[in-house]
């Protein structure tokens, strides 16, 4: 009987632990998103542990294919923080990127006030 115990006690360890890794795996923000009316696609890289992406494509004949659009983003304290770009009032912003399953929800912070606007995965 201590055996059979042991080796549920075993098996319930070894599949927490297999979820935790797989949600770790799943909250990468790396990858290829698209955004906005004009079927923006940025690509976000990993580069020495930060984050940062640029356009990559647009159907808007004015948007700047290589800008930034997103710089210095970490996880801290479990969230993913960072910049974002906007090229309407040429400023960055603070923002917090929160990845839920192909969505990007990306946190806009100005002062007191917020924005959350979501980004989807484009599958390659």
């Amino acid at each position: 009987m201590k055996k059979i115990k042991s080796t549920i006690t075993v098996f319930v360890l070894l599949a927490v632990s297999l979820v935790s890794l797989a949600s770790y795996a799943q909250q990468d923000i790396k990858g290829k998103w698209s955004f906005g009316e004009k079927n923006n696609v940025i690509e976000i890289e990993q580069h020495n542990g930060i984050y940062s992406g640029k356009i990559i494509s647009s159907d808007n004949p004015n948007t700047q294919i290589g800008k930034l659009i997103v710089k210095e983003v970490q996880l801290i304290e479990g969230k993913w923080q960072g910049k974002v770009y906007a090229p309407k009032r040429e400023e960055w912003y603070d923002a917090e990127y929160t990845p839920k399953d192909n969505l990007l929800e990306v946190k806009i912070k100005v002062g007191f006030f917020s924005k959350t606007i979501e980004w989807i995965r484009i599958k390659t």
